[in-house]
C-alpha cells in the first residue's frame, strides 16, 4: 500500500481499515528484514548501523513494546483494581522515543550528523567548552541510538 503525506493516513481511514493494515503487519514473516529495506530505499545516505538501529526501535523490539502496552491497558479495564504496568509504558516510549530522535537523524545520515559535530567544536574555542562538549557528547549518543526517554513523571 503506498501512502502519500495527505492521503491513507491513520486518522483517514476507517477503524475496519487500520484493524487490516495491522493484521497484515503483523503476518509478515521477515518484518525486521523488510524493515532495514525500506528504511534502506527511504534514506540512502544512512549507514547501516542507522538503519539497523531505526529498523529495531520500529518493527523489531518497538511493535511488541506497543502491544503490550495495548494489552495492558485492556486487562486494566478487565480488572480495575490492578495498576497499568508503568514499565509496559516506559518501554514503548523508549522506542518512539529512540525513533523520534532517528526520524531526525536519518535524512542527513552519518556525513550531515558527522558535519553538525565538526561546526560544534569549532566553536569551542569562542564558546563554553564545557556545554559544547556536553552537546557533541549528546549528538554521539543520539547518533548511536540507545538513550532513555526523557523523564516525564511530575513527582
Amino acid at each position: 500500500m503506498q501512502q502519500s503525506d495527505d492521503a491513507n493516513t491513520p486518522k483517514t481511514l476507517s477503524r475496519e481499515q487500520r484493524w487490516e493494515i495491522v493484521r497484515t503487519l503483523l503476518q509478515r514473516s521477515n518484518l525486521r528484514d523488510e524493515a532495514k529495506q525500506a528504511f534502506r530505499q527511504a534514506y540512502p545516505n544512512a549507514p547501516e548501523e542507522m538503519l539497523e538501529a531505526a529498523a529495531f526501535h520500529t518493527y523489531g523490539d518497538g511493535i511488541g513494546a506497543a502491544i503490550d502496552w495495548l494489552v495492558d491497558l485492556e486487562l486494566f479495564l478487565r480488572e480495575p483494581g490492578r495498576k497499568l504496568a508503568i514499565g509496559a509504558t516506559y518501554h514503548v516510549l523508549y522506542h518512539l522515543y529512540n525513533w523520534y530522535q532517528f526520524s531526525e537523524l536519518l535524512p542527513d545520515g552519518k556525513a550531515g550528523v558527522l558535519q553538525r559535530l565538526q561546526e560544534i567544536r569549532e566553536l569551542v574555542a569562542d564558546r563554553d567548552v564545557e556545554a559544547i562538549l556536553t552537546t557533541v557528547e549528546e549528538l554521539e549518543a543520539m547518533f548511536k541510538g540507545g538513550r532513555n526517554p526523557p523523564n516525564f513523571s511530575t513527582e
